[in-house]
């Protein structure tokens, strides 16, 4: 039995710690952060913030 399943792709491990590895090495963290972003964003109010929808500007120095 598996406790702990990926979201991504439904790949199930015994150990949290199985899980993490499996997502830092086979899920690339823009793949990771936007299906939180998406799964965040599908019930938020006002997500026509530009910040979300794209990069943030560089700070000048």
């Amino acid at each position: 039995m598996t406790d702990y399943d990926c979201p991504l792709c439904s790949n199930g491990y015994e150990e949290r710690t199985d899980l993490r590895i499996h997502l830092e090495v086979n899920h690339r963290k823009s793949t990771i952060v936007s299906q939180l972003v998406e799964a965040t964003t599908d019930s938020a109010v006002g997500t026509d913030d530009p910040v979300l929808e794209g990069d943030r500007p560089a700070p000048t120095l």
